[in-house]
């Protein structure tokens, strides 16, 4: 009798197990609601970024794009590179710059951490980053052995950079670095 009960739910075990194969596998169509004809997708604009939004993006652009132009150890390329992110009267004075960095055999290394206390606007079209940056991480690294050379700066130091808006594009005009506390 044990046996017949045994026997008996294991066919069922089967049976069960047969039934949710065959529905898993059967063709079963539900009909959908009728779209109606004048359905659009909602237009979603995307957020304009403010001015000091634009202008922080420039001032870190401008990093980046100085470490690129380092490490391209071309005076062409550099030239590129920079364009759009300092005057065109000013790319030269850079570039002769980094041609005795590249004359030493060095490249960049590491990057900025930007820990920016504000962005004030000096005029119409200009404006002011002040920047508790921290340049302890950043510096030259030569090219072949990749001994660090030397760093930029110290962990909290203030700097005020400001930028130019010309042609429609904020540009670094230069940098000042303050003797303040710095925090964050």
């Amino acid at each position: 009798m044990r046996q017949d009960k045994r026997l008996v739910g294991r066919l069922l075990a089967i049976l069960m197990c047969g039934l949710a194969m065959a529905a898993c596998g059967s063709r079963v169509q539900v009909a959908l609601p009728k779209k109606p004809a004048h359905a659009q997708l909602a237009r979603i604009v995307p957020a304009r970024p403010s001015i000091r939004q634009i202008v922080i993006a420039s001032y870190e652009g401008y990093w980046q794009a100085t470490n690129q132009a380092i490490d391209s150890r071309d005076a062409a390329a550099a030239t590129t590179i920079l364009t759009g992110h300092v005057p065109g009267s000013a790319v030269p004075a850079l570039v002769n710059g980094m041609r005795m960095i590249w004359r030493r055999g060095d490249v960049a290394f590491g990057a900025p951490v930007f820990h920016i206390i504000g962005v004030r606007m000096t005029g119409a079209r200009t404006a002011a980053v002040h920047d508790c940056i921290d340049l302890s991480h950043t510096g030259f690294q030569n090219r072949k052995t990749g001994q660090i050379i030397g760093g930029l700066g110290q962990s909290h130091d203030y700097l005020i950079t400001t930028l130019v808006l010309e042609h429609g594009q904020w540009l670094v005009t230069g940098a000042i670095p303050v003797v303040q506390s710095c925090s964050y």
